[in-house]
């Protein structure tokens, strides 16, 4: 007659098992607190690079007023000096400036040159020429937006 093996048993008595349980939980214990220091550096990487790339001002306690230069005046660097709003320019983003745009660029060819001078908004215009000479200034928050 043949012999007949069954499958392998594990003889293990309760305190077997209870030691095996013990020493992975004391091994989970022992490197516990390195996981936790770990896991708490990345949170704080990560919660200081979202705030850095979501927020502009930074924290409320370090927020200050917003540091503005002070208005400075438009420097005069030709010897004669147009304003685009004296030859009818709107910058309201909405009106075509190419007629004022061209009035203050002959009336600057006129005068053999000069300065022409931009103040802030949303300039439309077509395209034109400029003319020698010229100096066009655009002061801050002033934006020309060519359109055909």
């Amino acid at each position: 007659m043949a012999d007949v093996y069954g499958l392998p048993r594990f003889h293990r008595s309760k305190s077997d098992l209870r030691r095996g349980i013990s020493t992975a939980f004391s091994s989970l214990l022992s490197c516990r607190y390195q996981v936790l220091l770990l896991v708490f550096w990345i949170g704080c990487f990560l919660t200081v690079f979202f705030w850095q790339k979501s927020s502009l001002n930074g924290l409320w306690i370090f927020r200050q007023a917003p540091l503005r230069a002070p208005a400075r005046p438009v420097p005069n660097l030709r010897h004669k000096v147009f304003n685009l709003t004296d030859f009818g320019g709107v910058g309201d983003g909405k009106k075509v400036n190419t007629e004022a745009f061209e009035k203050a660029v002959t009336e600057i060819a006129r005068h053999g040159g000069g300065q022409l001078n931009v103040p802030p908004g949303i300039w439309l215009t077509a395209p034109f020429n400029l003319t020698s000479h010229m100096t066009l200034f655009l002061a801050e928050d002033s934006v020309i937006l060519g359109i055909e």
